[in-house]
């Protein structure tokens, strides 16, 4: 799914729960900054195509979601800190579980939050969840989480000689070059990335 894919995924998740209807195909264009009708209808297409939602062309608001996955499809993942999309933040752990799809649900995975919008054209939004591999290495072109002088970032890692260059997905954004001099070290390779649609609310009471 393309960044603006999920951009009227979400639009249309976030209205449905406010609201407690579907929007129209206006609503949508305006909310997700779109010129015309075509371009929402073009997006539409391809969600309905791909099976997150269905369509009665016949009625103004005629948008259904598909149902949710059950819960049984999943399986149950530490919830180990918040990693940085963008500027990286101190390195902190955290105690908690969240449940991923059994695709994601490997030996020693473990999941992060994303914050921030530095690998938005990689379809990782601010607020998403991570589901990475816990490995010291890596290679040239994955994308991993990095810590950099006690603070964390996801970022595709580049080494070039000496130096590594943690490479963002947005193109208004500029890599983070670490030397030799910088405490540098790879956490963990990225398995997938997960959107929950409605508030995530996990065994803490925060």
């Amino acid at each position: 799914m393309t960044p603006k894919q999920k951009k009227v995924l979400d639009f249309i998740m976030r209205f449905k729960e406010l609201q407690g209807y579907q929007p129209s195909q206006l609503e949508i264009a305006k909310g997700c900054g779109f010129e015309s009708l075509g371009t929402v209808q073009h997006y539409l297409r391809l969600l309905e195509r791909d099976g997150h939602l269905s369509r009665q062309w016949n009625a103004r608001r005629g948008l259904q979601l598909a149902a949710p996955e059950p819960a049984s499809s999943g399986h149950e993942l530490p919830l180990v800190g918040i990693v940085a999309a963008g500027t990286p933040v101190e390195a902190f752990q955290q105690s908690d579980a969240i449940e991923v799809p059994s695709s994601m649900a490997g030996p020693g995975n473990v999941v992060y939050e994303v914050r921030g919008d530095s690998m938005v054209e990689m379809g990782i939004m601010d607020g998403d969840f991570v589901a990475v591999h816990p490995q010291a290495v890596a290679e040239n072109g994955q994308t991993v989480i990095a810590e950099v002088n006690g603070s964390i970032t996801i970022k595709k890692y580049l080494r070039k000689g000496n130096l590594i260059e943690l490479r963002p997905a947005n193109a208004a954004m500029q890599p983070i070059i670490v030397t030799e001099d910088d405490d540098f070290q790879i956490r963990g390779v990225l398995v997938g990335s997960m959107r929950f649609y409605r508030k995530w609310t996990g065994k803490s009471s925060t």
